[in-house]
């Protein structure tokens, strides 16, 4: 890994390394795949001398590529020069667009969450929406670079989307003004004795700005903290190592395992701080990637209590090989496994105290987890236990668990739709 020369990084678990050789196609069954490489060799040159309209071998390259890495999974691509680009734009801090985090799930457009105060946010858009079109152009066999190389664009400029969101039986049309996106690392607030710290993502200098406000909460006297990682998407994965360092002084944070070799081991960072606080963690299924690093390691650890809803499910790390024409692949590397050797791709984390976010139509505001949440610490500071799940959250009306049910009933028919296609 090439840590200090490459400083923009993707959204999600990256590691970028640089193509030093060339690949060997040598193994034991070298004679069968040369004979497949052959056939690859004459099929493109037959489409290109023959198909019934001109096309580019260029053209029949990027999309023999395209396949290739649509075998492979959702988190692979191949990007132009320009999309390369764009993807290091993102951990600028600064870019024009509508301030949104997706991935490519299941074959569908998939937002992973809107990050705070954007127009994206304001919008209304929500954690596993489906973007079914941009501007009228369909989603569906369209590269994740693509979908955010239509959704950016100069500030003050329209884009339209098309939401299909579970629970609502037609597409949701959603008008979006773009604007300068800057995104914020962390963000504090005080409940009483209780510090509040959100941290939005896991980009450059997250480590150090969470101490400073971390510092800052436990300079101003507070008894104890919530970290909220709602809607946090990942990032870079040192930078969730040293935010999981900022709560206990010793362990294993998380491993990492390729295909073969060794997994590589990431230890608690004693070079910062360590608080002592009493600590519970906000999760919902827009925390994924760094963010499930974190959460995983608070919770393998009992360093403090989960609170919310099960995480998105993000645990593979991608590479990015920077090739000489400018472009680059983004390949899986390995997957990521908890301090607890927990796997999270797929399955996520489920929290201590599940409890589900409900909208209040007449206070946009309004945050039912985050004031469930602080009463239940103050519950903590006040007995110095942890209640029972069932004895002490809050019980949810008919109309709520109504809701609740429909919006799983429509999750559990998703996947059978999607068991059945494979």
């Amino acid at each position: 890994m090439f840590k200090n020369s490459m400083k923009k990084i993707v959204v999600t678990l990256v590691i970028v390394m640089l193509i030093t050789a060339g690949v060997g196609l040598a193994n034991d069954n070298s004679m069968r795949e040369h004979g497949t490489i052959q056939n690859f060799q004459n099929i493109l040159m037959v489409i290109n001398n023959y198909y019934v309209e001109d096309i580019s071998l260029n053209q029949l390259i990027t999309g023999a590529i395209d396949g290739m890495l649509s075998e492979i999974d959702s988190y692979s691509n191949y990007m132009s020069s320009g999309e390369y680009e764009d993807m290091q734009e993102d951990f600028e801090g600064e870019f024009g667009g509508i301030g949104i985090q997706i991935t490519i799930r299941d074959g569908k457009l998939t937002i992973v969450s809107p990050i705070s105060n954007t127009p994206g946010e304001r919008a209304g858009l929500m954690a596993g929406d489906v973007i079914a079109e941009i501007d009228g152009e369909p989603t569906a066999d369209m590269s994740q670079e693509r979908a955010v190389d239509l959704m950016r664009g100069e500030p003050g400029t329209d884009v339209v989307l098309s939401i299909d969101r579970e629970g609502e039986d037609e597409l949701i049309k959603v008008d979006i003004t773009r604007a300068i996106i800057e995104v914020p690392i962390v963000e504090t607030e005080i409940y009483d004795e209780i510090g509040y710290l959100s941290v939005s993502q896991f980009i450059q200098e997250t480590g150090i700005k969470t101490e400073e406000a971390l510092l800052e909460l436990e300079d101003d006297g507070v008894e104890a903290i919530i970290l909220d990682l709602r809607n946090n998407p990942g990032g870079i994965l040192d930078e969730a190592v040293k935010v999981s360092s900022l709560f206990t002084d010793s362990g294993t944070v998380l491993s990492v395992r390729q295909r073969e070799g060794e997994d590589q081991i990431y230890e608690v960072d004693t070079d910062f701080m360590t608080s002592e606080l009493p600590l519970i963690v906000l999760t919902n299924r827009g925390s994924a990637s760094g963010s499930e690093i974190v959460a995983g390691f608070i919770k393998d650890q009992e360093r403090g209590k989960l609170f919310g809803s099960k995480t998105f499910g993000k645990g593979t790390v991608q590479s990015v090989f920077p090739l000489e024409d400018g472009s680059a692949l983004r390949l899986t590397t390995a997957r990521y496994y908890t301090s607890g050797e927990n796997m999270i791709d797929e399955i996520g984390i489920e929290p201590n105290y599940d409890y589900p976010f409900i909208p209040d139509e007449d206070d946009p505001e309004a945050d039912n987890q985050l004031d469930v949440a602080v009463d239940l610490m103050s519950y903590y500071l006040e007995n110095n236990y942890w209640p029972e799940a069932d004895d002490f959250l809050p019980e949810l009306t008919d109309e709520e668990l109504e809701e609740i049910a429909h919006r799983e009933a429509e999750i559990e028919e998703v996947e059978e739709e999607i068991e059945d296609e494979e």
